[in-house]
């Protein structure tokens, strides 16, 4: 067989490999902002209705201090524990997604990085939840960094989250860490020594799951060919806690999700990565 048939071939198969991804489509028919008296509040309402004019959600501001006059199709003041609402919120509204202000300020105090509230609120649903810092506006929703966790593809709802928010024009990136020490975990359960020499053994181990990670990424990115936006993909060897933070100040939106459940969420590495990021605007899955 001639070398540009071989090239041919490994090419065709190349191609075969490579999941078919089916990014789901995303519907947002209702929104909650949680706002404070801060300028925050007022970026997560010009937020809401940029998201309002997209997707044709309906949009409900629950004041947890000081009515104010944020657009929304609803307003509410929340009298009492503002903890209870919460629950109130997750439980019986059940909406599409929650925003608020990354601490929300009830007093004339610092929450620090994230608040009581916020904790409480990470803690009490898996509704993507939009953690506002500073005063952004709708041009978050042009660079996207979603870390992307290992797991079958169709598991992977920061796909299709990052999909259906990126704005015409903009640019996703999805971003896989190996993280070492979870390998040697891994090389240590699978008894990889003595039968294995060790080095090569977890070398072995971390090409065989970069190999599927890049299938997994170049299907998403196959599935977006078509989309009015770009998707690229990378994938990193190392500590995310350095990697994230890096690669986060080429982005205005990180979306991460924790594959923990959502009421061990503050022990977990995406909650973390949130809390060491203080300046970055983050989607919480």
């Amino acid at each position: 067989m001639k070398e540009r048939d071989l090239d041919e071939f490994e090419s065709i198969f190349q191609r075969a490999i490579i999941p078919t991804i089916e990014v789901g489509r995303i519907a947002i028919p209702d929104i909650v902002v949680l706002a404070d008296a801060s300028e925050t509040a007022a970026a997560c309402g010009r937020i809401a209705q940029h998201l309002r004019d997209r997707f044709r959600s309906r949009v409900c501001v629950h004041y947890l201090k000081n009515p104010g006059d944020l657009p929304a199709d609803d307003h509410r003041v929340v009298e009492g524990d503002p903890l209870a609402h919460l629950r109130h919120i997750t439980d019986v509204e059940k909406p599409s997604l929650i925003i608020a202000p990354a601490p929300l300020h009830l007093e004339d105090t610092d929450d620090g990085v994230l608040g009581d509230l916020v904790d409480a609120l990470l803690v009490a649903t898996s509704i993507p939840t939009l953690l506002v810092r500073g005063t952004p506006d709708a041009s978050i929703f042009q660079r996207i960094l979603a870390k992307i966790p290992g797991g079958r593809h169709d598991l992977i709802e920061q796909f299709s989250v990052a999909f259906a928010l990126c704005g015409a024009g903009g640019t996703i990136r999805l971003l896989h860490i190996v993280n070492e020490h979870d390998v040697q975990r891994l090389a240590s359960a699978l008894e990889i020594t003595p039968e294995i020499e060790t080095a090569g053994g977890i070398e072995d181990l971390l090409q065989a799951i970069e190999t599927r990670m890049d299938h997994l990424l170049r299907g998403a990115i196959r599935a977006a060919q078509d989309a009015p936006f770009r998707v690229e993909s990378d994938i990193e060897v190392g500590d995310p806690f350095v990697i994230v933070p890096q690669q986060a100040r080429d982005f205005s939106l990180l979306i991460v999700g924790s594959q923990s459940s959502h009421e061990e969420f503050l022990s977990s590495r995406a909650y973390e990565l949130i809390r060491r990021l203080p300046d970055v605007t983050v989607l919480a899955l």
